[in-house]
Order: C-alpha cells, then sequence, then structure tokens
C-alpha cells in the first residue's frame, strides 16, 4: 500500500490553481478534497473572461474538470471557509493532514485612495462586478448588480484585464448608440472581432457622430511596460523584444476600439459630486 494514500490533503478554490494542485497530489496517490464556494469549480475562467472567449473558456473548463475527474479527487461545492469551516477546524476536526489555499484574485486589488471604498457603485466599478454583470445580465435570473456604461468612462490599469474592461466599455458604448440613433443593431461578438472602427467605417459614423467622447486607459507605467507578452527569456534582447511587442499591442488595441491611452498616470484623490 502506497504510504501517501493514508495522507487527505484539503484544497480550497478548484479553479486552474486548485484543480492542478489536486491533479498533481492525485497522481503521486494522495487522497484529495476540493472545496469551492460555487457550484462550479470554475471561478476567473468563467465570471473573469468577457463572454466573447468561447474557445478560451471551453478549452480552459475542460482541463480543470479532467484534473478534478482524477479518481483519488473528490469535489465539494458551495463550501465557504470561515463560515462552513475555518482553516483550524480542516484539520483539527476533519482529519486532513493539510490544507492549501487556491482562490486565485476572487476579488479586486483595491485602489488605495483614503475614502475611496465608499464610492463603489457610486461611479466606482470594479473589474471583477462588471464582468459577472457582461457575462449574465441576458439571463432572466440575474439578480444584479446592474450597470449602465456611461461616456468619458476612465478604466484604471494595465494588462489584458484592462484592455477586456475598456473593449467591453466601448463595445457597449457603440453598440447602444448605433441602435438609438441609427436603428442599426450590431451584435457584441461582431464588436468585439472586428472592433469598432470596421464597424463604424463599415455604418459611416464616427465616434461624434453617434455623441460619443470615448474612453481612457490610465496607466501607471509606459505602454511597453504593460504585461501584455510573456518574456520568455531573461536576457537583454528578449525583454526588450518583449516591451516592443507589448507596445504594438496595446497601440492596436487602441487604433481598434478608439479608446485613448494616458501612460504614467495614477489615481490621487477623491473628489464627490452630489453624493
Amino acid at each position: 500500500m502506497n504510504h501517501y494514500n493514508k495522507h487527505f490533503i484539503a484544497i480550497i478554490g478548484g479553479s486552474v490553481a486548485g484543480s492542478e494542485a489536486a491533479f498533481l497530489l492525485a497522481e503521486k496517490g494522495f487522497r484529495v478534497v476540493v472545496f469551492d464556494q460555487k457550484k462550479l469549480s470554475y471561478g476567473k475562467i468563467e465570471d473573469g473572461l468577457p463572454s466573447w472567449h468561447i474557445g478560451l473558456r471551453n478549452k480552459e473548463e475542460a482541463n480543470i474538470d479532467t484534473r478534478l475527474n482524477h479518481d483519488n479527487v473528490r469535489f465539494v461545492p458551495e463550501f465557504k471557509l470561515g463560515r462552513d469551516a475555518t482553516l483550524e477546524s480542516l484539520v483539527a476536526d476533519w482529519g486532513f493532514s493539510a490544507v492549501i489555499i487556491a482562490i486565485g484574485a476572487w476579488h479586486d486589488r483595491r485602489i488605495p485612495i483614503e475614502g475611496i471604498s465608499g464610492l463603489r457603485e457610486k461611479g466606482l466599478i470594479y473589474q471583477n462586478d462588471l464582468l459577472m454583470w457582461f457575462n449574465h445580465k441576458h439571463e432572466p435570473n440575474f439578480n444584479g448588480p446592474f450597470y449602465n456604461i456611461v461616456d468619458n468612462t476612465g478604466v484604471v490599469g494595465g494588462g489584458l484585464a484592462s484592455l477586456d474592461v475598456i473593449k467591453i466599455v466601448m463595445i457597449e458604448l457603440v453598440q447602444r448608440a448605433l441602435k438609438e440613433k441609427l436603428n442599426v443593431n450590431v451584435d457584441m461578438f461582431t464588436l468585439e472581432k472586428k472592433g469598432v472602427k470596421k464597424v463604424l467605417d463599415e455604418h459611416k459614423p464616427s465616434l461624434k457622430n453617434l455623441g460619443i467622447t470615448g474612453s481612457t486607459l490610465f496607466y501607471r507605467r509606459n505602454a511597453e511596460d504593460m504585461p501584455l507578452k510573456p518574456t520568455k527569456t531573461n536576457s537583454t534582447e528578449g525583454i526588450n523584444r518583449a516591451r516592443r511587442v507589448s507596445k504594438k499591442l496595446l497601440e492596436s488595441y487602441r487604433d481598434k476600439f478608439l479608446f485613448t491611452f494616458e501612460p504614467l498616470s495614477v489615481p490621487k484623490e477623491v473628489i464627490t459630486e452630489n453624493g
């Protein structure tokens, strides 16, 4: 009998990191229980990727399913750490040999400005909330929160997530304006694939003709510093190549979706008007 079989390992979080950890342990003979706070184990793959990422989502969810279907793995949904058990009780009372935390980016990084926490849902929207709405707003049983994307929205951040967010903003603005002003229906998938500029060129109006000022992406560094292209080597040549590609990708997104980019910019204070 493999001596690993006497150990039970608890893993909190069943998405990419949690399922990979579970599979690696299970392959070595450990018995693993994966707990997740949701009914499904897909985490940010399900709610953190915009709905146009169909192929990527299906691929990653299939990989998670395969890893969690290992004979040595059990999956427990709708389990919340702190409500259903504590870290200490999982070991002392439940009998687990060890607990692995693999909860990922389940909440957004907070903007470090005094007084900003009270503005959530009052002009300040975090990425997780926005993506939850964008991916599920069409569902009849979705109970919110609901958002009305407004013109001249600022997006703060860098990397692929920030590009997804500003694409959502521009797609929502243009899709609504085309319908209201020209009675033209363009679905979200077409706008994402072709880009805002190409769709507008096909239907002739400009952002200005549609009454749209546009939106701005603010980043604390320069375009080439955005983590858009993984660096394969730590050589100077490899780093510089990745920086050039990141800058080119950012400029390509900007031209395709017609947003403004402001580098070397960070939010510094809170201003409120009428609440």
